[in-house]
C-alpha cells in the first residue's frame, strides 16, 4: 500500500486549498459542485451527495495553463482581500476596548457584533438584555445573591465573560449575569 497525503484548507465560504503528495491545487465553488484547477488542468465536478454518484469532466488541459490558472486564483484572492481589508480586519480584530472610548463619546461610536453572533470575550463594551427577569448576581453561579433583576432591552456594560458567564456593570453595580440573555443589538 503506497502513502498518500491530502489536506483541505478552506480559504473563503467555497472557496479551497488543496495539498497532496501530487502538488497544489484550487477548488471553486460548494463540494459537490466544484471545479478544481491544478498542475494537470482545469476539472469540474459534480455529485449527489450520499448516493456516491458523480460526475468528472476535465475541461482544460495541465502544464504551465494550470499553474497560471492557480496563480489567477491566488491573485485574485488577493485582490478581493485588498478590496476588503476593512471588512476583514473588522471580523479578525476584537472591537475597542470600552477603557479606550472617552466619556464625550456616544455610544453609537462603539463597534457593535450582529446581532446573531456571540458575545466576544475580548470585547467589552454596550450590550443589550434580551430576556425580562434576568438576574444580576454577585457571583458567576445560579446560586449567586441576586444584586438586581433586569428588564427586556436594559443597556448593561460587559466587562469580561468566562464560563457561560458575563462581568456587567449597570449604573454603579457590577455582578453577573448569564452570556445568553444578551446581545449587541437592542431586543425587538
Amino acid at each position: 500500500m503506497g502513502f498518500r497525503f491530502q489536506k483541505r484548507i478552506s480559504i473563503l465560504p467555497g472557496v479551497r486549498i488543496n495539498l497532496s503528495k501530487g502538488g497544489v491545487s484550487t477548488s471553486l465553488g460548494p463540494r459537490g459542485a466544484d471545479v478544481n484547477i491544478g498542475k494537470d488542468g482545469v476539472t469540474a465536478n459534480a455529485g449527489i451527495p450520499g448516493t456516491g454518484l458523480s460526475y468528472r469532466q476535465k475541461l482544460g488541459g495541465g502544464g504551465a495553463g494550470g499553474l497560471l490558472g492557480i496563480l489567477a486564483v491566488v491573485g485574485g484572492l488577493g485582490f478581493w482581500a485588498f478590496q476588503h481589508a476593512d471588512k476583514i480586519a473588522k471580523t479578525i480584530a476584537p472591537a475597542v476596548p470600552q477603557t479606550a472610548i472617552s466619556a464625550s463619546q456616544t455610544a453609537t461610536s462603539v463597534p457593535q457584533a450582529p446581532a446573531n453572533m456571540a458575545v466576544n470575550t475580548a470585547a467589552p463594551g454596550l450590550r443589550y438584555v434580551h430576556r425580562t427577569g434576568s438576574v444580576l448576581r454577585d457571583e458567576p453561579k445560579a446560586s449567586g445573591k441576586t444584586l438586581k433583576k433586569e428588564s427586556k432591552g436594559a443597556q448593561v456594560t460587559l466587562i469580561s465573560e468566562e464560563g457561560g458567564w458575563a462581568k456587567v456593570t449597570d449604573g454603579n453595580i457590577t455582578g453577573w449575569m448569564r452570556a445568553s440573555v444578551l446581545g449587541a443589538e437592542p431586543p425587538k
